[in-house]
């Protein structure tokens, strides 16, 4: 071989070498991080018009990535919404409504905690841990399987509750099987009571980290579902976050407060890590909340609830009405950021309407993850409207809430909401805080959700749980419907 040939050679093995290297880079898999609080109102996020405190983080991410307007999660309680995130269907399909559904009525104990969720369907990060990525999860996952999961690693595990601070063996109540302390939870504390203790929200953000750091350079991309259990009660922070929420009149609003922004540091903490390691580019994160905020009702009014009122909220609602555990608009619309750098647009804010149920199908996509078989989707792939393919289309012709003795049907701009049969109409577009019913000045529009929604229903199975009415709905024709006007 002469040198000219040689040289040739070595320069068609170069290119060759860094043209894969090239292929590589655009055809790996991106990795996924969910991030989920649980309880946080739809207007806490100063991203979202938050006033009590800033949330420089999640407005960073929200910065770096799209900010949905109306997005919504399934249910408005915690363990309903967390089946809908993590199957991707109306979590009413498998017969859960509320949370008694998975936890048993009160005073019943079922030590066998068996999942609702038939073998066949997948959860979503069964399916990408059989496309090869590594799977793990922190903090709550409202699912009945616990202490057991799905992913292939779990951290700090939490079914519901818990405490935010270890008591003096090193443990936390409620968190990886270890039990609720015997005189309950401690309603409220600034803590920790021994020096050194690991606040959860931190721990859980630390273990997220790690598990990046001890999976960054292998083969296989990882899937990583946080799911913090904060700012829902107890209402314990840390004492050296008091400082920081000294402006706030509340002693339980300075709690609640000092927990998000515990929240707001670890989204922090995560995404300079990502961006130190160099892969923040390849990293999808989405940030959310299960529900809305809590009002006092959930613990009959106890006495260190910042007001009086039976409707003062634990949280900002952001000029929505109504709280967890209703259908009204703070109860089920949250906080709702996806960031992809390279891949979507940042700094960007998306306005039609969008649920949990789609990140199913939206991050397989984006991974190139083959949907399971014998797993039913109610989300939608939302990848193309974001890219603007369907710029003036909305992704859902309609969305649906059913449980208790309440229904509701968002529809464009139209919302059907349905309590204690009582039916009303309003138009979002102009009246985010539904405050003016407009179902006799629309009866066309009322005709078309409330048949919708009739049909829903009819999809879903019997209620599993007697604790729980039934919904009460009229035998007769919509026509005949007499919509009684909010008080």
């Amino acid at each position: 071989m002469n040198f000219k040939v040689f040289k040739l050679f070595v320069l068609v093995v170069v290119i060759s070498v860094e043209f894969i290297s090239a292929q590589n880079k655009v055809t790996k898999r991106p990795n996924i991080i969910i991030i989920n609080a649980d309880d946080l109102g739809y207007g806490d996020p100063s991203c979202y018009g938050g006033k009590l405190f800033e949330t420089k983080n999640i407005d960073r991410l929200a910065k770096e990535g799209i900010k949905f307007t109306n997005g919504y999660v399934s249910s408005s309680v915690c363990s309903p919404s967390r089946h809908g995130l993590l199957t991707g269907a109306y979590q009413t399909r498998f017969g859960v409504q509320w949370n008694h559904d998975t936890y048993g009525l009160p005073g019943q104990k079922d030590k066998k905690r068996k999942s609702l969720i038939p073998s066949e369907h997948r959860y979503i990060n069964q399916a990408f841990s059989e496309a090869g990525y590594v799977t793990a999860m922190a903090g709550k996952i409202g699912i009945p399987t616990y202490p057991k999961t799905t992913f292939d690693h779990e951290f700090s595990l939490t079914s519901a509750g818990c405490n935010y601070f270890p008591d003096e063996t090193g443990n936390y109540g409620g968190v990886d099987g270890h039990p609720k302390p015997k005189g309950g939870w401690t309603m409220t504390q600034w803590g920790p009571d021994r020096k050194g203790e690991e606040y959860i929200t931190d721990r859980c953000g630390r273990q997220t980290i790690e598990f990046i750091e001890a999976n960054k350079n292998k083969e296989n991309p990882f899937f990583f579902y946080l799911a913090f259990n904060a700012p829902h009660t107890p209402l314990q922070a840390k004492k050296v976050d008091r400082k920081r929420v000294k402006h706030i009149k509340s002693e339980s609003m300075k709690l609640y407060a000092a927990m998000v922004l515990a929240i707001d540091d670890n989204v922090g903490k995560i995404l300079d890590y990502l961006d130190k390691e160099g892969l923040r580019e390849n990293t999808i994160v989405v940030f959310l909340s299960d529900n809305g905020p809590m009002n006092p009702i959930h613990f009959q009014e106890p006495d260190w609830w910042p007001d009086n009122s039976p409707y003062h909220i634990m949280g900002q609602r952001g000029g929505l009405s109504g709280y967890k555990g209703i259908f009204r608009e703070a109860g089920i619309r949250i906080p709702y950021i996806m960031s992809w750098p390279g891949h979507l647009q940042q700094n960007t804010t998306y306005e039609k309407t969008v649920s949990t149920l789609d990140l199913y199908p939206t991050l397989c996509s984006a991974a190139n993850v083959k949907l399971p078989e014998n797993t039913h989707l109610d989300g939608v792939n939302i990848l193309p409207y974001l890219q603007g393919g369907y710029a003036n289309e909305e992704p859902h012709d309609y969305l649906f809430w059913y449980a208790n003795r309440m229904g509701a049907v968002r529809s464009g701009k139209w919302k059907l909401y349905i309590e204690d049969n009582k039916h009303y109409l309003f138009d979002l577009e102009n009246d985010v805080s539904e405050t003016t019913n407009v179902s006799r000045e629309n009866p066309e529009a009322m005709q078309d959700l409330f048949g919708a929604f009739i049909a829903h229903r009819n999809e879903m199975p019997p209620l599993r749980n007697p604790f729980i009415r039934p919904i009460d709905l009229p035998s007769d024709a919509v026509k005949n419907l007499h919509p009684v006007d909010p008080k």
